[in-house]
């Protein structure tokens, strides 16, 4: 059945709105996904999805306009993917409101790799100032294609980052994906070359050990098991623990977590040290 375009100007119910809505974000055709953006930057559209205080209170997950992002976040379309980059080139969705801002930082992690319309997007969302800094961060990680594990190495180098955040970043969002293959390449960067030594010492302790005490609150990220890591990563890991062990001069604590790593994921060899239980 024809999508009826007529709906996106004249429905008056917003269940309606997003339903017709939801047609257009699911479609394949350019026209159609035209048609939507037209509607998503159009502040009266907006304004018939949410009031003005709702954009001001609700979780960005409880925005109407929440549900058509998540069908293009979802979808497979490339013109979809291209609705979601012309968002972030600016206009009323964004505008001045962070929580259709936060749903797009958020919708943008499902283009890999990462186009420039998305890392310019991510990069005025991660600013000091900016209200989805943290979570921009953490969707970098979550995207892990190169272009956004470069724009956040250059977050973590920014001296406007105020250092305890960078901290927060490695132990929380990195560690969760310090499994990762592209991850891991990023890091033995910013280990070997680029991270000032501080931050050298701390982002390799978050892939070598964990300590639960890095968290005051209860909520406490994990780290994958390493035995799921893939060989490519273990590789990766390896380089960077025999890196330490020979260039870096480490706190004792520290060493220890960097030979048991070693030895965890093979040390020289492939085949890793067979855990004794007891």
């Amino acid at each position: 059945m024809p999508k009826d375009a007529n709906l996106l100007r004249t429905a008056a119910e917003p269940k309606q709105l997003v339903d017709t809505a939801v047609e257009f974000a699911a479609s394949a055709e350019p026209a159609d996904q035209n048609t939507l953006l037209g509607c998503l930057n159009a502040s009266d559209f907006l304004l018939k999805l949410n009031t003005v205080r709702e954009y001001d209170t609700a979780r960005p997950k409880q925005l109407r306009v929440a549900k058509i992002i998540r069908v293009l976040r979802d979808s497979t379309h490339p013109a979809s993917k291209q609705t979601l980059l012309s968002l972030a080139r600016g206009g009323a969705f964004v505008g001045d409101n962070w929580l259709r801002q936060e749903l797009l930082v958020r919708a943008l992690v499902s283009i890999r790799p990462a186009p420039p319309e998305a890392i310019k997007y991510w990069d005025s969302q991660s600013t000091p100032l900016a209200v989805n800094r943290h979570i921009t961060i953490d969707m970098l990680c979550e995207n892990g294609t190169d272009p956004a594990l470069a724009l956040l190495e250059r977050k973590l180098l920014e001296p406007e980052q105020e250092i305890e955040f960078k901290v927060v970043w490695i132990r929380d969002p990195m560690l969760r994906h310090r499994n990762d293959a592209p991850l891991l390449r990023a890091a033995e960067r910013m280990i070997t070359t680029t991270l000032p030594g501080e931050l050298r010492f701390i982002l390799l302790e978050a892939l070598c050990t964990y300590d639960p005490d890095w968290y005051p609150g209860c909520s406490r990220p994990k780290p994958p098991p390493r035995a799921l890591a893939s060989g490519e990563a273990r590789q990766v890991l390896r380089q960077i623990c025999r890196f330490a062990k020979a260039k870096m001069i480490l706190p004792p604590e520290l060493k220890l977590a960097v030979e048991a790593t070693f030895a965890e994921i093979g040390g020289e060899d492939e085949t890793p040290t067979p855990v004794r239980r007891v």
